[in-house]
């Protein structure tokens, strides 16, 4: 039994992550103005893509955390109980939010306890809410994805095999992806049984098992913690050079699938195989990037905002509606590039503050998560993979 190291990167990479999510929800409200030039929709495409590693990198460092944490075995009652604290009770308080703010709840004529049940299952209440949903899955079947880690950890017992294992999965993870994003939509494939049809098909987006290759990538670091930050350091060059190829050739997919002098940022989906692709490769440069930030001055402020991420992220919609409102009432900074910036950093400033203030409150877990994390002296020594030189 030993205290375990503080992964200092990932906090960094959690505000990295929020901020994204943050521009990617500007961009698609500056999108929908009217008088979009065609350069500057493309040029919002092109940031969109930049931006695209954010729900990936949450569900890796989820991996990571929970691996690294919880490797050997899991206590499941206490451990899901501190989840539905932490995760599912700000999500209904946010969520009930949201739907308070909605004029026509129950305009499809339903009830509205099943109005709201449905909208809290499927995450609806809010644009952003599916991903607390679908997150949510890799912590309820936790048991599961660690047996299934510890399965294909003692089969690859060497290099060659691992490197094996890795192909493997890349090629299962590719081919779900182009299911996804290819066969569905081209041969309208459904299922017979309602419910797989639901959480297979509808809601395919915010089905865990179509991420499950960034999770199992994070447990990887977990157990092959210093091997795995030597690598992206040693070989960011060549990770470099295959993200720069891979952004020219999504950029390329954005113009050829959005239409004839249109911009789809639909089409940007990370459901898809070259999306799959690229965004491992910036998934890697943004750890070796936090990595090389280190515990200078300003990573620090990086770090603090990472912490309070999850309260920033439940809160930021409702910001940028605001934010959004007062620009347009102001007429100022309402449309074009420097707008869209201006109306990031209000956003990602206030929906921080917003958090850090409310996670300072002594129910303020029940709000934001608990941004502050107790470590534990309790935590069962963490296993490098016997290849894990």
């Amino acid at each position: 039994m030993i205290r375990k190291e503080r992964i200092a990167e990932l906090d960094l990479i959690r505000s990295f992550a929020f901020l994204a999510v943050v521009y990617q929800h500007v961009i698609g409200v500056y999108m929908r103005k009217p008088g979009v030039g065609e350069q500057t929709a493309i040029l919002y495409g092109m940031l969109f893509h930049l931006l695209k590693f954010a729900v990936p990198a949450f569900i890796f460092i989820t991996g990571l955390v929970l691996l690294y944490n919880y490797y050997e075995r899991v206590h499941y009652p206490s451990f899901i109980r501190k989840r539905v604290k932490e995760i599912l009770v700000p999500y209904v308080v946010w969520s009930g939010v949201y739907l308070s703010l909605q004029p026509n709840l129950q305009a499809d004529g339903q009830s509205i306890c099943w109005t709201v049940l449905k909208n809290l299952l499927t995450g609806s209440a809010s644009y952003h809410l599916w991903f607390v949903v679908m997150i949510f899955q890799f912590y309820l079947l936790y048991p599961l994805w660690q047996r299934a880690f510890h399965a294909l950890q003692k089969w690859s017992a060497t290099r060659s095999k691992l490197v094996l294992a890795i192909a493997a999965l890349g090629l299962l993870y590719g081919w779900l992806v182009w299911f996804s994003a290819r066969y569905i939509p081209n041969h309208g494939f459904r299922f017979d049984l309602a419910w797989l049809d639901t959480y297979w098909i509808k809601y395919r987006d915010r089905n865990a098992f179509y991420y499950f290759f960034y999770f199992l990538m994070g447990g990887l670091a977990a157990v092959t913690l210093s091997a795995f930050r030597q690598a992206v350091i040693r070989n960011w060059l060549w990770i470099g050079a295959g993200f720069v190829i891979l952004y020219g050739y999504i950029g390329y997919e954005l113009l050829r699938d959005s239409g004839s002098g249109k911009i789809n940022l639909n089409v940007a989906t990370s459901l898809k195989p070259s999306m799959f692709l690229y965004t491992v490769a910036q998934l890697l440069l943004v750890y070796a990037l936090a990595l090389r930030l280190g515990s200078g001055k300003g990573s620090r402020w990086f770090a603090l905002l990472g912490k309070y991420s999850y309260g920033a992220y439940l809160v930021h919609a409702l910001v940028l509606t605001y934010v959004m409102k007062g620009l347009n009432a102001w007429q100022i900074f309402s449309s074009g590039l420097s707008g869209s910036i201006i109306a990031f950093f209000l956003c990602s400033l206030l929906s921080f503050g917003i958090s850090y203030g409310l996670g300072k409150l002594p129910f303020g877990a029940l709000l934001v998560g608990a941004a502050e994390k107790k470590r534990s002296t309790t935590d069962v020594q963490r296993k490098e993979l016997p290849h894990a030189g």
